[in-house]
């Protein structure tokens, strides 16, 4: 019974709103218009922002990155060192752990790279050992060269490293692990480790040294040393503070106008139906008067919003594609990347954004509606 009333309910709710046309159109129109001004304004503050980052990351290290560095094993053997130290630090890692293995105090054979005198050569790897994909060779004459012990090591096997990379792999000569073997032989120091770790944490260095303290313990007092600050160095390696809170800053002014323009959208609607309600409010204190409930006085305003929001939705969806080439011109000349408007990752933020609009526009008159006293429809309060 309650099931066939609320029916007939939902049917008379759209009856009175399809009679209505002209303003349920212009209602529509008003969603639609700002829900497609909120994917865009959201999609570009995606595209922005994630465009900055990169270039922070690129040029200033990852959010969150460390390097570890230290000459002992501690009565390890470098194959175990390395697995055990990876395998630890991976578990408070966000990224792919890397290391850089670097031998000190070589000094390069065959001019001119000899009057540079001697140096750090490194060799960087993934976690798993295989090589780290460097860009080799660069812009580096084809006849650039460089002698190992007797060896030559050809231009597009050399990195020619920016700040960014002398940050994070570290300052000296990088060339590709294949030349290695010969780089040992020109050296009779301890080899150098540095691992790479991205935690995306501010502050992750106690919780580093404490799993490499965990790890390497028991073979650092065997060894007769410990796990401290002599044996291990820890440092950040991104910087860029301010700029990373500028791009958060440009992130939240983004947020703020596509948030804004549904909020006035929202406002609108509610406008328009805190007028419907007064307009009708003999039909609702009449019904109610009649026997009709409360929920169905709520349903006949609720239902208007919901049609409403529904068709603003869908309108909004379509309006979106269409102005695709426009997003996408405007996002390759400001970011050099397309603006997907309507994607998966769109589809919470519709939803949120839908239900915003709902919450706002239907709240306020759904309780002026339930609220009329019938005596005021039956007996008008003279003034």
């Amino acid at each position: 019974m309650l099931g066939r009333e609320a029916g007939s309910t939902v049917r008379l709710a759209l009856q009175l709103a399809r009679a209505a046309r002209v303003r349920l159109l212009l209602s529509v129109l008003l969603v639609a218009i700002a829900m497609t001004v909120f994917l865009i304004v959201s999609q570009l503050s995606q595209i922005g922002t994630r465009g900055l980052d990169d270039a922070i990351d690129s040029e200033s290290g990852a959010e969150g990155s460390y390097s570890v560095e230290t000459q002992t094993t501690f009565g390890l053997g470098r194959t175990a060192f390395v697995e055990r130290v990876v395998h630890r630090l991976q578990r408070i890692s966000s990224a792919p752990v890397s290391y850089v293995v670097g031998y000190p105090d070589i000094r390069p054979e065959c001019p001119p790279y000899d009057v540079l005198g001697s140096g750090m050569v490194r060799f960087v790897y993934r976690a798993d050992g295989t090589p780290y994909p460097l860009r080799y060779g660069g812009s580096l004459p084809g006849d650039t060269k460089v002698c190992l012990a007797g060896a030559a090591v050809p231009a597009r096997a050399i990195f020619v490293p920016s700040a960014a990379d002398k940050n994070r792999w570290g300052d000296g000569l990088t060339l590709a692990p294949a030349y290695e073997s010969s780089a040992a032989l020109m050296s009779s120091e301890p080899i150098a480790y540095r691992f790479v770790v991205t935690t995306g944490q501010p502050d992750s260095i106690p919780a580093i040294r404490s799993a490499l303290q965990a790890e390497l313990g028991t073979d650092a007092t065997k060894f007769g040393v410990t796990v401290d600050e002599v044996t291990v160095t820890i440092g950040r390696l991104d910087r860029g503070e301010q700029v990373r809170a500028a791009s958060a800053g440009i992130k939240t002014i983004f947020g703020v106008i596509g948030w804004g323009v549904l909020i006035l959208g929202a406002l609108g609607l509610l406008v328009s139906q805190l007028i419907v309600v007064r307009d009708r409010m003999w039909l609702f204190g009449l019904s109610l008067a009649l026997g009709a409930r409360r929920v169905h006085v709520a349903l006949l305003v609720g239902v208007e919003v919901l049609a409403t929001v529904v068709l603003g939705v869908a309108s909004a969806i379509v309006l979106a594609l269409a102005s695709q080439p426009l997003a996408d011109r405007v996002a390759q000349a400001t970011f050099d990347a397309d603006a997907d408007l309507v994607n998966p990752a769109a589809i919470p933020r519709l939803v949120l954004g839908s239900v915003v609009v709902l919450v706002v526009a239907s709240a306020w008159p759904v309780v002026r509606a339930t609220t009329q006293d019938p005596l005021d429809v039956l007996e008008p309060k003279l003034s």
